[in-house]
């Protein structure tokens, strides 16, 4: 019995030992909207890199995909709380040392990179839009700390007053 296992023990060996992996085939390159996707992204990372680090560049894109989600779908909105602990995640990354007016901009510059971010996920799924939410829906399925979505209700999008509509020139006053 143990010459069978030891047979079968280096038969095994020599297997692994002679197997080279397959090369890896290379991928089609992106086509259509998807290229268009890519070369967005490079191109936001791109402008990020000056002010954050890839780890933060990540993040902030992550953070975008969520406010794109709360955007286009109306079942799906952004926890403040959660968003705030994520924004401030990115601004605590090196901010040892820096400076307040560093730090502003940082600050500054994340809130743009969030809304360019944010916009060209926007741009980029309209036309995809019902994938899109059923895709980040799954999302919010799972559990509520490896996201940011909230895991109630959405509240109304717009809850400030509609102003009435200016009475026609000339109408009399009621």
């Amino acid at each position: 019995m143990n010459a069978i296992r030891t047979t079968l023990a280096l038969a095994a060996a020599a297997l692994l030992a002679g197997c080279k992996p397959a090369p890896a085939d290379k991928a089609a390159p992106p086509t259509g909207k998807d290229a268009a996707h890519v070369e967005t992204g490079k191109l936001l990372t791109e402008l990020m890199a000056p002010s954050f680090k890839p780890e933060q560049q990540g993040r902030i894109i992550n953070m975008s995909y969520y406010m794109a989600a709360s955007a286009l779908c109306p079942t799906l909105e952004v926890d403040s709380q959660k968003m705030g602990r994520a924004v401030q995640a990115v601004l605590d990354v090196d901010a040892a040392g820096a400076t307040d007016a560093q730090k502003q901009h940082q600050h500054d510059a994340l809130l743009m990179f969030l809304g360019m971010g944010s916009g060209a996920m926007i741009a980029d799924h309209i036309d995809d839009k019902d994938q899109f939410c059923a895709d980040a829906t799954k999302l919010k399925a799972g559990a509520p700390d490896t996201h940011l979505f909230t895991t109630t209700t959405p509240s109304a999008p717009n809850t400030a007053p509609v102003p009435a509509a200016p009475a026609p020139a000339g109408a009399p006053k009621t």
